[in-house]
């Protein structure tokens, strides 16, 4: 499929491991390197310019001590006046470690000069640098890092974790909303297994959770001004029926305080998967899933996410109303998969519907993605500023590569609301321009006409098993025998059965009863012949046997024999036989009957 999505790409000096936007601006914050050695590739922070949805250009460039590790980590904090805070995960030099110092905390600022300014151009400093982690292990990174949502006037929080660590760790801090490059430490949490990623989110003026999930958990962690709570498992991978191996996850980001996504990697490199959960409310113990879809079968395994809410709440305090997510996932292809995610609230109940993808973006990058970012997303407060609206995913890769992709937005309104006559006109919101693909129509209707052709030929099988109406598929002669016995299990309407029959013919004699073939009128459509009930004579009705004497091969017929013309059912039972007389089947209804056993 063609894309319709506007595309920019640079290729700088050195491979890429982390990028991040600028929420209040064009501005896109990637970096990486070399790491220490003198192997000619540097580390490196650069600030590039978006605005143009075609070209990127640098806007600035911060060249990091070769002695140093790359960055690994990166994410953008809030701005005061024209500075943007930037936190990052950056070894100390091998030297520094060795002696038990590992400042891995890098903290820089991106000044960005007003027009009176003298000097033109961005730059790009390092303002602090400190350690977060309590253990003292050589190999640990920092190779997690996550902010809260930045709200207005409202701090927010942040959480790295370590990787290769040996005592796994993660690291939780608060960042004011005046900036300036400040933050707070407000401890660790020892954790048992090394996370695979992590989130956190504002659930009120004061209070925030985080979760984390490693290959087949997830736990939340509540934090509040004065109290950090212990990790709660609320959710555990188990393996398919039938399966020993294990799915496991591989990235997790919040939707709203109340739903999760993530990223599962099947095992065997069988596929991805996206799964939506819905946390646990406090008289719950476990998430449960919610919404699930799977990327293309090329892809095997996944290497990030992102998520952008298109209409978010302004507060921590206000209730997440009607939105479009998008979410991003990058596989191990160097494709991007692109999805809506539709979430509804009605009065208390909040859902999420319509994962559906929209647009796959093949061979992105020559090498593998390593960071995936969208930009922030305001909606315009008049309808002229709405034209070309879009919101931009970044991507970086190894081989030294950006690619800025402008998905665009239109606006919505929901239809089935209804008119408000002489208010105010209805809500919209934005969503993805481009319309996702659910399951395909063609597919649905393909398999309820193969359902219903089957229904039909089952159908007309069976009526020419039982000669019921006129023969079609001319199917009978090769069905078992078994299949075409008649479907008299019950008396016929109208017809005596034989308990009717031998009550009869008792109240008039009390001499023996014999069930027996009449040769006075002819057979019927089915060659048997009429059934004759009454008082036995030898020398008329010839040699006779009772139902007792007879062998089970005879009474077997004589049941089927009854049965074929509805005079008996099994429910009669056998007793109504007992001290009765039967005459000779005869042959040829004998074969009748028998072919039906």
């Amino acid at each position: 499929m063609t894309s319709r999505i506007p595309t920019a790409k640079i290729t700088l000096t050195y491979p890429l491991y982390s990028c991040a936007f600028d929420p209040t601006d064009s501005s896109l914050i990637v970096a990486g390197g070399g790491g220490p050695g003198r192997n000619g590739i540097g580390n490196k922070i650069t600030v590039l310019d978006t605005s143009n949805p075609a070209d990127l250009s640098q806007a600035a460039e911060l060249e990091l001590s070769a002695n140093e590790d790359n960055v690994t980590s990166l994410v953008v904090g809030p701005r005061k006046d024209k500075n943007l805070t930037v936190f990052a995960g950056v070894n100390s030099s091998d030297e520094e470690i060795k002696k038990g110092k590992n400042k891995h905390f890098r903290v820089f600022g991106v000044d960005h000069p007003g027009k009176a300014a003298k000097t033109s151009g961005v730059r790009v400093s390092e303002i602090a640098r400190d350690a977060l982690f309590l253990h003292k292990d050589a190999n640990t990174y920092q190779r997690l890092l996550r902010l809260s949502h930045p709200y207005e006037n409202s701090a927010q929080l942040g959480a790295a974790a370590t990787g290769f660590s040996k005592e796994p760790e993660i690291a939780l801090f608060d960042v004011p909303c005046a900036g300036g490059g400040r933050w707070k430490s407000r401890g660790t949490l020892d954790i048992s297994k090394e996370a695979m990623d992590l989130d956190v989110v504002q659930t009120g003026p004061d209070t925030y959770q985080l979760a984390y999930c490693d290959d087949h958990d997830i736990f939340t962690v509540e934090v509040s001004k004065d109290e950090i709570s212990e990790p709660k498992c609320v959710y555990t991978i188990t393996p398919d029926e039938g399966a020993t191996a294990k799915a496991s996850f591989k990235s997790l980001r919040y939707l709203t305080p109340g739903f999760l996504i993530t990223v599962v990697n099947k095992p065997n490199f069988q596929g991805v998967a996206l799964h939506g959960f819905r946390l646990p409310a406090k008289n719950q113990e476990n998430a449960r899933l919610a919404i699930k879809a799977k990327l293309p079968k090329g892809v095997s395994r996944a290497t990030g996410l992102a998520v952008r809410n298109l209409s978010p709440a302004a507060s921590p305090t206000d209730k997440q109303g009607e939105t479009q997510f998008v979410v991003a996932v990058a596989g191990n292809d160097s494709s991007i998969s692109l999805f809506t995610l539709e979430h509804k609230s009605a009065a208390t109940v909040d859902l999420l519907a319509n994962l559906a993808p929209f647009q796959v973006l093949k061979g992105v990058h020559p090498s593998n993605i390593t960071g995936l970012s969208f930009s922030a997303f305001t909606p315009p407060k008049s309808a002229s500023k709405a034209s070309e609206l879009s919101v931009k995913l970044a991507s970086v890769a190894v081989g030294f590569t950006t690619v800025v992709h402008s998905i665009p937005l239109k606006k919505h309104v929901d239809k089935s609301l209804p008119e408000r006559k002489g208010g105010p006109p209805k809500e919209s919101r934005y969503v993805v321009a481009l319309k996702s693909r659910g399951e395909s129509p063609v597919t649905v209707i393909t398999l309820l006409a193969i359902v219903v052709l089957l229904l039909a030929f089952i159908g007309q099988t069976f009526l020419e098993a039982k000669d019921i109406g006129n023969p079609v598929l001319g199917i009978k002669p090769y069905l078992p025998v078994s299949w075409t016995r008649s479907l008299r299990n019950v008396p016929i309407p109208n017809e005596k059965t034989i308990k009717d029959l031998l009550s009869d013919a008792n109240v008039h004699h009390g001499q023996p009863l014999v069930i027996r073939h009449s040769d006075a009128q002819g057979a019927d459509s089915e060659g048997l012949l009429p059934l004759h009930v009454g008082v036995h004579d030898e020398e008329v009705h010839g040699p006779a046997t009772s139902w007792e004497d007879l062998d089970p091969e005879k009474q077997d017929l004589w049941k089927e024999r009854l049965k074929k013309t509805g005079h008996w059912v099994e429910d009669m039972g056998e007793s109504i036989f007992k001290g009765v007389l039967f005459g000779e089947i005869g042959g040829a209804i004998g074969n009748i009957v028998g072919e039906a056993l």
